[in-house]
């Protein structure tokens, strides 16, 4: 008989219920924020796939699926089991459904489904993204309920699963309830997070607007809401179903219900309503009847002259065609704790894991390159020696003898003179020797590719953003929830301006145009006597400041410039207030007020663009007649359609140059060709309009041209006939301001600098 133990009841009953409570979380009710499973679902996945019932195989017995899962890996029931795999079949239970069910698999209307003798599966394409290089060292295996087997612990999924098609559970003490979304919208916002991995959940949410139902409908909620409640991963999403008005003729109308709440139950629903008009609850409601396919068509046949709008406000109210979804992301950390995690948690530990994956699979690859590269190193040392291998093998009595003499003689191992032996004798043919040699080489550019990778976080970053976006072209499709705000909410309309880089181009008459992007500019076509004037890179975000010959700017918020579908682009003047003769200068890209500096385009442009401020913190001013001034950018804000004045224009003068401060030295340059280099400090500073002072004499001709150079560089003079020189600043001697300067181009007429 056993030794007894005295033990305190109250003791025992506290730690055997925290043990079993432990075991409930972690081994059937919560999923794992890796790859959004729980462990019946991730078996019955691996079950189906080591079964080898691909996406393009043939579908298998639904009864097969269940015994290899509960026989292996599942020590529980076959009921709840098939119930889980008949959920990932469903196409209104999952937005994305991870398994392919053939056979009666349910309903909407709350039918159960065929027995699982009766239907067969396989898993769907999207599920082979799950379990896509799980051969390959990805992911950490453990024993089976026997020790006969390994399980994985995770499936190495490229499918952000937890958020894309959600999951519930109720465990002991905590209970999670995630909702889908759509598979586009997370996994740009999973990008966009590799690259500012400092974002709000407010900055997700231009990307994740909201949940994404497999059955469509309307969320009610607000963004202050929703995004409360993926801060603090918990909250309610508010779905209603969609309806709109069918004209029947004769002035009859009905109302079609094409769109119900997820999880409601079509048949239910139906019955609800009927009891209404049953009991004339809603008299303008006459009688309800299912149309229904594939799409959902309920149909309500109402009363002449009934108002829609009131007999829908009603049915909101007292039946499920408006409820609440609630949100609750309780899910196991990659440590295996459970803890309520916000929406930016959730993502930063996918992507975590996606790169512990690719880094794995890599390094995999690797050994595996690495063991061939080995052998291949073998075979060239022997086939430069192949009369004097084959001698020795020749001369020996036994395999043993020929692989001790091969080992010796030209210094080899165990594996490469296994693999020596086993070659067949037509491969030793100059051909097959060749083809040896080349696949030594491409193994050896493999390996130094997946090196230069391993060394790289940001090359790895790279691979999991370019993995998340070949999902996104293959599986990604539109919304089918729809969002709508019942509040006011509490942003500036600029924060629900996205970031986009776009490419701003002003012709010299002003025409305006706003592309996404511009790959030639040998391809802008524009009016007669017309042409380029500048090319800006900015974004969304930013600020478009335009320079005009009469001291003006007009300064512009970039998102609300219209976009050029076609043409020559809009008319600024169309935009602004110009006066008579006011012709455009210079167009420059500003920082917006929160933006910071202008954000860099991932494009590569085989073009020059306008001057960038990215370093300027001031701008310098040059009129015609010579004079001129600095003034800080910062005094440069948001103006009205009429501009603000920043630079005095007396008698006929005219502002000719606007350049960004980034340099040491002025150079001004006239009409006839004359070239006056100064210092920087020569020039004054103003805050506010006014005229300057007087940089350049220009008593015979008149300025056509300034900039802010380096005199190690040079820059190009555009002259009249549309040719161009180049000008080397070194040879340019630097005289104080005020001087006429000396002749740097003669017997032709400059009207700009480059």
């Amino acid at each position: 008989m056993a030794k007894e133990k005295a033990s305190d009841i109250t003791h025992e009953l506290e730690n055997r219920f925290l043990t079993y409570a432990l075991s409930t979380i972690v081994s059937r009710s919560l999923p794992d924020v890796r790859d959004g499973l729980k462990p019946i679902h991730r078996r019955i996945l691996y079950a189906i796939n080591s079964m080898g019932v691909t996406s393009d195989a043939k579908p298998v017995k639904s009864a097969k699926i269940i015994g290899e899962v509960l026989g292996k890996y599942h020590p529980h029931g076959d009921a709840s089991t098939y119930e889980s795999m008949v959920r990932m079949a469903q196409d209104f239970s999952m937005r994305y459904p991870l398994v392919d069910g053939k056979g009666n698999f349910g309903s909407l209307d709350g039918d159960p489904p065929a027995a699982y003798r009766y239907t067969e599966g396989r898993i769907t394409p999207i599920t082979s993204f799950i379990l896509n290089d799980i051969k390959k060292d990805t992911v950490d295996f453990r024993q089976n309920y026997d020790n006969t087997l390994k399980e994985p612990e995770i499936l190495p999924s490229r499918i952000p699963n937890l958020l894309v098609n959600g999951s519930s559970g109720i465990a002991v003490g905590m209970a999670c309830s995630f909702p889908s979304h759509n598979l586009t919208e997370v996994i740009d916002a999973l990008v966009s997070l590799i690259d500012e991995p400092k974002q709000t959940t407010t900055q997700i949410m231009k990307s994740i607007k909201g949940p994404d139902f497999p059955t469509g409908g309307i969320i009610l909620n607000s963004k202050t809401e929703l995004r409360k409640a993926y801060d603090k991963g918990m909250g309610a999403v508010k779905i209603r179903g969609e309806w709109e008005l069918e004209e029947l003729g004769r002035g009859k109308k009905q109302i079609i219900l094409t769109a119900i709440p997820y999880s409601v139950n079509k048949s239910r629903l139906i019955e609800k309503i009927a009891d209404i008009i049953i009991s004339k609850k809603l008299l303008a409601l006459t009688d309800i009847r299912d149309e229904s396919d594939e799409k959902v068509r309920v149909v309500l046949e109402i009363k002449n002259g009934s108002d829609p709008e009131k007999i829908m406000t009603y049915l909101f109210k007292h039946t499920e065609l408006e409820t609440n979804f609630q949100l609750n992301f309780n899910c196991l950390k990659p440590t295996g704790e459970p803890a309520r995690l916000s929406l930016k948690e959730i993502c930063s530990h996918f992507l975590d894991f996606r790169k512990d994956v690719i880094v794995r699979r890599l390094k995999f690859d690797l050994a595996v390159l690495e063991k061939r590269l080995h052998i291949l190193a073998g075979f060239v040392i022997v086939f430069k020696n192949l009369d004097k291998a084959l001698k020795l093998i020749r001369s020996s009595k036994a395999r043993q003898e020929a692989a001790t003499k091969l080992k010796k003689t030209f210094k080899l191992d165990d594996e490469q003179v296994t693999a020596i032996l086993e070659i067949p004798l037509y491969r030793l043919v100059s051909m097959e020797i060749d083809k040896i040699k080349l696949e030594q080489k491409e193994k050896l550019d493999e390996q130094k590719e997946i090196k230069s990778i391993l060394a790289s976080k940001k090359k790895i970053w790279d691979v999991v953003k370019t993995e998340l976006n070949e999902i996104s072209e293959k599986f990604g499709d539109k919304r089918r929830t729809k969002i709508k705000t019942i509040e006011t909410v509490e942003y500036n309309a600029e924060d629900f301006i996205e970031h986009e880089n776009v490419v701003l181009v002003m012709s010299r008459n002003g025409w305006l145009r706003k592309t996404k992007n511009l790959s030639d500019p040998a391809t802008l076509k524009f009016k007669e006597k017309d042409g380029l004037l500048g090319i800006v890179r900015t974004n969304t975000r930013d600020l478009a400041a335009i320079f005009t010959s009469a001291g003006m700017v007009y300064i512009h918020k970039v998102f609300n410039l219209p976009y050029t579908r076609g043409g020559f682009g809009e008319p600024v003047q169309n935009l602004f207030k110009f006066g008579d003769g006011e012709r455009v200068i210079k167009i420059l890209s500003l920082p917006g007020a929160e933006n910071g500096k202008t954000q860099e385009t991932g494009e590569q442009q085989t073009f020059e663009f306008e001057d960038s401020i990215e370093d300027s913190e001031e701008l310098l001013f040059v009129n015609d007649v010579g004079h001129g001034f600095t003034f800080p950018l910062e005094n440069l804000t948001e103006t009205t359609r009429a501009g603000k004045r920043v630079m005095s224009i007396k008698d006929d003068a005219r502002m000719v140059a606007v350049s960004p401060v980034t340099e040491d030295y002025v150079l001004l340059v006239s009409e006839a060709g004359k070239g006056l280099l100064i210092e920087l400090d020569q020039v004054a500073q103003l805050s506010g309009a006014g005229v300057g002072i007087k940089l350049m004499n220009t008593a015979k001709s008149k300025v056509c041209a300034a900039k802010c150079v380096d005199r190690k560089q040079s820059v190009q003079m555009v002259f009249e006939d549309g040719k161009s020189k180049e000008l080397n600043l070194s040879k340019v001697t630097v005289h104080n301001r005020g001087g006429q300067g000396a002749f740097v181009a003669k017997n032709k007429k400059v009207i700009n600098l480059t």
